[in-house]
């Protein structure tokens, strides 16, 4: 299975930092206030696909729905992307997909990835809890080693960052990481 090269992280105008890990691993509450303290838009899968899904309706928890409301959610992430000079994107990024490699080769960024880890017993029970309260647009109940497998390694599209996620995340510490790869707000600063 070839792979599209990715570019130099470091000849590239347009940042982007990819949040990545396996469902339940924190992405969203890590993504969350990263985006905020760097200045950058922040565009998760799951916010898309859930306006998407309250748009467009569709049969309440069926799988195949679902799905393909999360592909059409990527295809939004990707667009809305070359759209920005720098942006935080949040997802369960495949690792093994050769489609959303080449689909970040496509945007011609630096990139740097942020892999959250966090032990497959604590993913599960995190999942099972947020299933009892979880939108519509997430029908699964529980979470499978399967589902954890296809997204427990980062892409590799740049440098990555992993990041402990079972305890309190280092933020000013993680900032000052992608600092050091040139991620930073238009100020030249790290941290606001």
């Amino acid at each position: 299975m070839a792979t599209a090269p990715m570019r130099s992280y470091e000849a590239q105008e347009r940042r982007i930092v990819l949040v990545s890990g396996p469902p339940g691993a924190g992405k969203t509450t890590l993504a969350v206030p990263l985006a905020a303290r760097l200045g950058w838009p922040l565009i998760g899968k799951d916010d898309i696909k859930e306006a998407l899904v309250d748009a467009l309706g569709g049969p309440t928890g069926e799988l195949a729905w679902s799905r393909r409301a999360g592909g059409a959610a990527m295809e939004v992430l990707w667009r809305l992307a070359r759209r920005c000079p720098e942006v935080v994107l949040e997802a369960n990024f495949r690792y093994q997909s050769e489609v959303e490699r080449t689909r970040l080769h496509q945007l011609h960024a630096a990139i740097v990835e942020v892999h959250c880890v966090c032990p497959a017993d604590e993913l599960m029970r995190r999942f099972t809890e947020r299933a009892r309260t979880a939108h519509a647009a997430h029908p699964l109940h529980t979470l499978s080693p399967g589902l954890i497998a296809e997204c427990d390694r980062p892409v590799g599209a740049g440098p990555v960052l992993e990041v402990d996620t079972s305890r309190p995340v280092d933020l000013p510490g993680l900032l000052a990481r992608l600092a050091a790869l040139g991620m930073r707000d238009r100020q030249g600063c790290a941290q606001r």
